[in-house]
């Protein structure tokens, strides 16, 4: 014998684990599948009286959307602002072709009415006038949008 019998049985083992983990990546390889397309999303956002950062905010929002390449739009529901905010989002739907703006009352409920004029499969709602604060919808943009879609579908479809 060339080895010794120790030496023998480390080597065999260690030559059956990597024919296992070939073997397990040939096989995850051969199940994924090879095009899988990627579900198109809206983002439905609630804003009132924020006139000092929409702007910002949704230059922001357009400019992930459009690093991600994901299709996506942006729908933008003003709930009764009483400052600039109509006017800089008036501006702003010329700007961002990807972005529609509602203006409604308090009265009538925005989330319920504005989700039909969403055309993605996947909505993602953010309400900046009641719920989130301004520092919560960078961190929800960058944790939807800069994550590789792509590879996310692809491993949620081979499961």
């Amino acid at each position: 014998m060339f080895f010794s019998y120790t030496a023998s049985v480390i080597l065999l083992s260690l030559a059956m684990y990597g024919m296992w983990y070939c073997i397990r990546d040939l096989w995850k390889w051969w199940l994924e599948p090879r095009f899988v397309s990627v579900p198109s999303c809206s983002f439905l956002i609630v804003v009132r009286n924020l006139d000092y950062r929409v702007e910002d905010l949704l230059r922001y929002l357009a400019q992930e959307i459009e690093r991600a390449e994901v299709d996506c739009d942006i729908v933008v529901v003003d709930v009764s602002s009483d400052d600039f905010t109509a006017l800089i989002l008036e501006r702003l739907v010329g700007d961002i072709p990807i972005m529609k703006v509602v203006m409604f009352s308090e009265e009538i409920r925005p989330v319920s009415d504005a989700i039909a004029l969403c055309r993605g499969s996947v909505v993602h709602v953010m309400d900046l006038a009641h719920r989130m604060s301004i520092d919560d919808f960078m961190v929800a943009v960058c944790g939807l949008l800069r994550q590789d879609y792509q590879d996310v579908m692809l491993k949620r479809a081979a499961r």
